[in-house]
């Protein structure tokens, strides 16, 4: 897709959100508005990198074929798009590079994108990914993709799920099933954020999102959450909840829980 004659596409973070993929501020990293990253065709620029205030111009000798418009804006495709991110998603203070995301938040964009391209289980969530290493065989970052490709699951239903999935991975959790279903001692079929059935322990990623908008949602959420948790244990399984707050300021604290609960079933 050509710019007044130049082929260009916006990538990275901003390509990221305009494709409306979920994204994680990596921890330690102060929150701010990335900068807007320009793919540019390399005839048409000499410089590889240049920078603005607001922007960072990528000079690739081959320009991908697989660009998408946006609302009239030329956008790297969606699992171009996340992998980027995945492997050029930091950009720290100080350092001329952008730098790899680290696993946990690496995994929330490319969750994301392999779902919506059609992958139900974590072996096509990673043919989609592999598929598409061979144009990324130069790039800085990919080794990163790379390391977690074999950890994707698709069915992460949202950004916490996909970032606390992350962060086990990263800290030695046994790796958990997920979105499974489990009946309680009521009888009722209940379907789990995470789960680990040799040890009778379940993991629940809690959102702010499914407890509703009002004051009288958030009784009732809460309410059927308590009789759900009530209903699971006395079936025998151990609960362990953490929520986003407790994840974003301590990731090690959450993940001791989990395995404290493990060692407990032991």
């Amino acid at each position: 897709m050509a710019i007044d004659g130049v082929r260009a596409a916006v990538a990275g973070v901003v390509a990221g959100q305009l494709h409306g993929l979920p994204h994680v501020t990596p921890l330690g990293v102060a929150a701010r508005q990335p900068k807007v990253e320009i793919m540019v065709a390399a005839p048409f620029t000499p410089r590889c990198g240049y920078r603005s205030i607001d922007s960072v111009v990528r000079r690739v000798e081959d320009f991908p074929a697989d660009i998408e418009s946006i609302d009239g804006i030329p956008v790297t495709s969606l699992l171009h798009t996340a992998i980027d991110v995945a492997r050029m998603g930091r950009r720290i203070p100080g350092r001329p590079r952008a730098q790899a995301l680290l696993v946990p938040e690496a995994l929330v964009p490319l969750d994301a994108a392999t779902f919506r391209l059609g992958a139900r289980t974590p072996a096509e969530a990673a043919e989609l990914v592999k598929a598409m290493r061979s144009r990324f065989r130069h790039c800085p970052g990919i080794r990163s993709v790379d390391e977690i490709v074999d950890i994707l699951d698709p069915l992460a239903e949202t950004a916490l799920e996909s970032w606390s999935r992350g962060h086990m991975a990263a800290c030695g959790v046994p790796r958990p099933l997920t979105q499974q279903t489990i009946v309680g001692v009521d009888g009722i079929p209940y379907r789990v954020d995470f789960c680990w059935p040799e040890y009778r322990v379940i993991g629940e990623a809690d959102g702010l999102g499914k407890y509703g908008d009002t004051p009288e949602e958030f009784r009732k959420a809460k309410e059927k959450e308590l009789t759900r948790q009530r209903a699971l244990e006395a079936a025998g399984w151990i609960v362990v909840r953490w929520t986003w707050d407790e994840l974003a300021a301590d990731p090690m604290a959450v993940m001791r829980r989990i395995l404290q609960a493990l060692h407990q079933a032991v």
